[in-house]
């Protein structure tokens, strides 16, 4: 076998080195230096030898930004306790128990309640239920005192009515000279149908509780405990002329009780 010359076997091995093969080294010889990293490959860090290799501390984060006035008031403010909601929960249903358990007011005596009986039974249906008026006139915002100042002319007019004033050669009834008839019907007569101690209450009714003077109620209520005592007697009806036996009759009592309230009324103011 003819052997190559050692010339040739180096200019090969030069060749390969220079193309970045990989050689093997001669026998006896010592290993020959890697070739040089290509310009293009990563730099690989040489490793240690059991120290830890430390990790890089991080920046610190942001600062939160500072709170509205309103957002630290909320969240300062005291939580509302955990057994409030159940209790808000179940409060409309107790309420609506409580109120069935009530029973509506009734007042069952005294001068309005009898009074108002009568005039639902018997003036509601011409004046309206709630003194609104209809066929006649009306009752509201002080209508019965402008109309009759005095209490007796009111009540001789319920008595008489429009036929009674006509009787009496009237043309007119009232403070206000209102025509007879002129709000197109008549005023009835009650002086036969109801009795005396009716209509009285009736006509408080319509001028405390329906016209809103207040200031008759004391002497409606004197007026209705004497009766209801026993100190005042009345006939069972007004039956006599707008001019007869009425007044005669009961005005002694009503000036006694005006004159016991207005003295009452100066002791309390002193």
């Amino acid at each position: 076998m003819t052997e190559i010359p050692e010339h040739l076997l180096k200019r090969s091995r030069d060749a390969k080195r220079a193309l970045g093969l990989d050689v093997p080294a001669e026998a006896g010889a010592a290993p020959a230096e890697a070739s040089a990293q290509s310009a293009n490959a990563p730099a690989v860090a040489a490793p240690t030898t059991g120290a830890p290799v430390p990790i890089p501390a991080s920046e610190p984060p942001p600062p939160e930004p500072p709170k509205s006035e309103w957002v630290a008031n909320a969240e300062s403010r005291k939580k509302i306790p955990y057994w409030v909601m159940p209790v808000l929960l179940f409060l409309p249903v107790w309420l609506i128990m409580y109120v069935g358990t009530l029973e509506e007011p009734t007042r069952s005596e005294g001068v309005l309640y009898e009074g108002g009986e009568v005039y639902a039974e018997n003036c509601a249906s011409c004046h309206g239920a709630a003194g609104g008026g209809g066929v006649g006139p009306a009752f509201n915002n002080g209508a019965v005192i402008e109309t009759f100042s005095n209490f007796e002319d009111q009540v001789a007019w319920i008595v008489h009515g429009t036929q009674g004033y006509l009787d009496a050669g009237r043309e007119t009834y009232g403070d206000t000279e209102r025509a007879l008839g002129g709000s197109g019907a008549n005023m009835p007569n009650f002086g036969e149908p109801l009795e005396a101690a009716e209509i009285l209450w009736a006509t408080f009714y319509e001028r405390i509780e329906l016209s809103g003077h207040g200031e008759d109620l004391a002497f409606a209520e004197a007026l209705f405990a004497a009766y209801d005592h026993g100190e005042l007697e009345l006939p069972e009806h007004f039956a006599e002329g707008i001019d007869g036996d009425f007044e005669a009759e009961i005005e002694e009592l009503l000036a006694g009780i005006r004159a016991e309230l207005t003295e009452s009324e100066e002791v309390a103011a002193g």
